[in-house]
């Protein structure tokens, strides 16, 4: 499943072998979801935020929450925010980096 206007991200299917660790770390009823779409920033180009624009020439930005949305099956969806390089954060890296 790709999402062309998105910049970087990863996509967890209900296929994906990892589908229901995901789902737990996050607290998330697995038989309720039905994909999630994962930010990776790896490769993400900063000017696209809002917050960069109010920022001086010399200073770095970087965004300070990753944002998973999850589509539930009845057609619902939510967003959640993680803290960057938080135990949760880097647990779930670690996890998507196979897909």
């Amino acid at each position: 499943m790709e999402f062309p206007d998105r910049m970087s991200h990863k996509v967890v299917s209900r296929d994906e072998p990892i589908f229901n660790e995901v789902c737990e770390l996050l607290e998330l009823e697995a038989d309720q979801v039905d994909y999630l779409v994962y930010e990776d920033f790896d490769e993400v180009d900063y000017t696209m935020y809002e917050d960069f624009d109010d920022l001086e020439a010399t200073e770095t930005w970087t965004p300070e929450h990753r944002i998973i949305e999850v589509y539930y099956m009845d057609g619902t969806k939510e967003e959640i925010e993680i803290e960057l390089d938080s135990e949760l954060d880097e647990t779930l890296k670690r996890l998507l980096g196979d897909l």
